[in-house]
């Protein structure tokens, strides 16, 4: 690494943007869009002859066209029904699953309707290996663990194949604009430059559509919950060469904790653009605007008995995290030869963020005198533009008997982030049996936080997916360069960082007949790391953390069933990780190191047309191996379990809609989640296993008479039971409350 240190010149504080009116705005989209549609050319608005399911694939197509042989990365597109068979994501080339040296968990869209999904952990909640943080009504992006190691500022989210952002403040993901969601377990590095060990997830968003579609969603439930939202999509032209994608979703709604909104605007537009039988362009973009708390609402564990979930520790009105993400880009197809395709995916998304923190003022984390609580707020204005540039070239070719799926690119990420902090002079205290809330005019201190933060990294890859029979041999490479340069303006200096790594995959897998492949795997990561060494030690920030990860596992996709089961053994290292300075108190080296191993079983199956079974489980053996007491003390973390990482976690869901008899067009969901013991930082505080129970029943209107052919009905109900549970909190003392029983309430009708 090498380090370079300077001066700059100092910046001014950010813009702050104006307050949106959501109604006004969902009003205003959803007329154009129904106007978009009643000017279409006469037969294009014609219903689908699949009962509203237009553009939804077949498992071998995506966004309802026929799939070319090598299609860009992470766009594979929706799959009819529960069981997904291939996938763009683990080797940017589109695949079949069975044919993947990694383990690969996809979420589609007909699970996230039956499901009704509203967030990231919602479509993730029945997917073996990955653990969310519940944080009813809390600010910032999904934060989660995956095979024991936790994803963090948006390292380990991608969306449409490029990274969502890099940091977990500036957006957020609305599931009703999603196609289908891929989980990648293990290293992905190879792929993707800098990620965490335990994988990633990518979110692949709504494409138009070669068929036209039609659907207005009106939602309504628990917490005053008002939600409204559209998809259209279908062809604009008589030949099919341009086709559209309209996507909409306005909210307004409270939450289970007072005084913290749940808002949301989301609207994405898309066209795809056919020029020629050998060029495919897609435009895409999408405006989100979020309103929800920014109250940090860390619960003593001492206290837990005496709060309650609904207590907020903020500032009513005060304390919000309101966040504008605008977000355009495009993807581009464009046939060589018969046997090569180029391929570039590129995106920019600049976010305003409007941050005010609401944080306990106590050390630690207490309630004071039996029933205060002193919250303490920190303003974080925060600007940030990202642009984000994958190129390759895909191919097929043979070398006598084997034959070669050849992909070599070059991606592009810059980030450029502006953010002041500041902290109040003086605290709100809130009264835990009597949270009145009391007006407090808070004074602020001089800025603490006040930089720019500039990253760029560019990655250079190449794989080849060889095949001699039965036989799949797949091999990966990929060359980082990373420049990060850090701005404080508040001493007029800035340091630069730069790394580079090399980062690669082997695996292979054999295919029988039948329809078992059992494989096996190496692959390796890396992933930057934050901090400084010891002025004695010569200063200077650390090297990326490494993760190495060992893989077998067995898939199956058994012939003449809709289903697909898998199962894998894992072992990771991650090495390089921070740990105590052994000789300078207060600093740390990089001599620690974390160990985690673990069995991962899963299985979508359609029983039947009527009946769908998912099912999963985990088991986590994550511990740190390596690590330095602080100077002074002989406390060591050897041999403790990394925080809020469960060792087991098991989940089912079951879904069956009555096709024929009295019942034809009802629907009825059920699945059970449960999720193992986790430890605090210190291993001091269990964390209680729970077992959450969510359920759907769904009638189809059409079933009754043929006027309302197109209308449903849906009732969920995630935690059932409204069982009280608990995730790890912010803290070693402290945890976050979970989401209580929530009932959602669906109207849709499609045409």
């Amino acid at each position: 690494m090498e380090i370079e240190v300077g001066t700059a010149a100092p910046a001014g504080r950010l813009p702050t943007g104006k307050r949106g009116r959501l109604k006004a705005f969902l009003l205003a989209t959803t007329m154009a869009g129904l106007a978009l549609l009643a000017n279409q050319p006469a037969g294009l608005a014609q219903q689908a002859t699949d009962g509203g399911k237009a553009g939804q694939g077949d498992g071998q197509a995506a966004n309802g066209m026929v799939l070319d042989p090598i299609s860009v990365q992470g766009v594979v597109g929706g799959t009819e029904g529960y069981v997904a068979t291939r996938s763009a994501v683990g080797t940017k080339v589109e695949t079949p699953l069975i044919e993947i040296p990694q383990t690969i968990s996809v979420v589609t869209r007909k699970e996230l309707d039956q499901r009704a999904v509203q967030d990231f952990a919602g479509a993730v909640a029945y997917s073996p290996g990955i653990a969310v943080v519940d944080y009813p009504g809390g600010p910032g992006a999904p934060d989660f663990s995956m095979r024991g190691f936790r994803d963090f500022n948006l390292f380990g989210i991608y969306r449409d194949g490029l990274r969502a952002g890099f940091n977990n403040y500036d957006t957020n993901f609305e599931p009703y604009g999603l196609e289908r969601v891929d989980v990648v377990k293990g290293p992905s590095s190879v792929l993707f430059g800098q990620t965490s060990p335990g994988g990633v997830v990518n979110l692949t968003t709504k494409r138009p559509t070669a068929k036209p579609l039609h659907e207005i969603q009106l939602q309504t439930g628990s917490f005053d919950r008002r939600q409204a939202a559209f998809d259209f999509g279908g062809p604009v032209d008589g030949d099919g060469k341009v086709l559209y994608r309209l996507t909409g979703l306005g909210r307004l709604s409270d939450t289970q904790v007072d005084h913290a909104p749940d808002d949301r605007l989301y609207i994405a537009p898309a066209v795809t653009f056919k020029p020629t039988d050998k060029t495919k362009m897609t435009l895409l973009a999408s405006y989100q605007k979020l309103k929800m708390s920014g109250a940090e609402q860390s619960i003593p564990r001492n206290a837990l008995d005496q709060i309650g979930t609904d207590l907020f520790f903020g500032v009513p009105g005060y304390s919000d995290w309101k966040v504008q993400n605008t977000s355009v880009g495009y993807e581009i197809e464009h046939e060589i030869s018969p046997n090569w395709t180029v391929h570039q995916n590129a995106r920019y998304m600049h976010s305003r963020v409007n941050f005010v923190s609401a944080f306990s003022t106590a050390w630690p984390v207490e309630v004071v005198d039996g029933r205060y609580y002193p919250v303490g707020v920190q303003d974080r204005p925060k600007s940030t533009n990202t642009y984000l540039l994958d190129t390759n070239v895909q191919g097929k070719m043979t070398t006598g008997p084997v034959s070669h799926t050849i992909l070599a690119g070059v991606d592009y990420g810059y980030y450029s982030g502006k953010e002041q902090r500041r902290n109040s002079l003086n605290a709100l205290v809130v009264d835990i049996f009597n949270p009145t809330y009391p007006a407090t005019d808070f004074t602020y201190a001089d800025p603490w936080v006040n930089g720019k933060s500039n990253l760029t990294q560019i990655g250079a890859y190449i794989q080849d997916q060889l095949r001699y029979e039965n036989w799949i041999l797949t091999l990966s490479g990929r060359q980082d360069w990373v420049v990060d340069k850090e701005i404080d303006n508040l001493s007029s200096s800035f340091q630069t960082a730069r790394d580079k790594h090399f980062t690669g995959r082997a695996g292979i897998g054999y295919v029988f007949d039948n329809g078992i492949a059992p494989y096996a795997s190496y692959a390796t990561s890396f992933q930057p790391a934050t901090g400084t060494y010891a002025p004695e030690r010569g200063g200077g920030t650390f090297e990326p953390t490494t993760g190495t990860q060992y893989e077998v596992g067995v898939k199956y996709q058994p012939n003449g069933w809709n289903s697909f089961i898998s199962a894998s053994f894992y072992h990771i290292t991650q090495q390089n990780v921070t740990t105590n300075d052994p000789v300078f108190s207060g600093y740390a080296v990089q001599e620690g190191e974390i160990r985690s191993r673990g069995i991962e079983l899963e299985g979508k199956m359609e029983l039947t047309e009527e009946a769908s079974l998912i099912a999963s489980y985990a088991f986590v053996d994550a511990e740190i191996t390596k690590d330095n007491p602080a100077v002074g003390s002989t406390a060591s973390s050897v041999g403790l379990r990394p925080k809020g990482i469960p060792r087991h976690m098991a989940s089912a869901w079951g879904d069956y809609t009555f096709k024929s008899g009295p019942l034809t067009g009802l629907g009825l969901g059920v699945g059970a989640r449960y999720v193992g013991t986790s430890k605090n930082a210190g291993n001091t505080e269990t964390i209680p296993d729970y077992t959450l129970v969510d359920a759907a029943v769904r009638y189809d209107l059409g079933a009754l008479r043929s006027e309302l052919e197109g209308a449903s009905v849906a009732l969920n109900v995630s935690n059932l039971t409204d069982k009280k549970y608990y995730s790890a909190g912010f803290y070693d003392n402290t945890v976050l409350y979970g989401n209580r029983r929530q009932i959602l309430a669906t109207l849709k009708y499609s045409w």
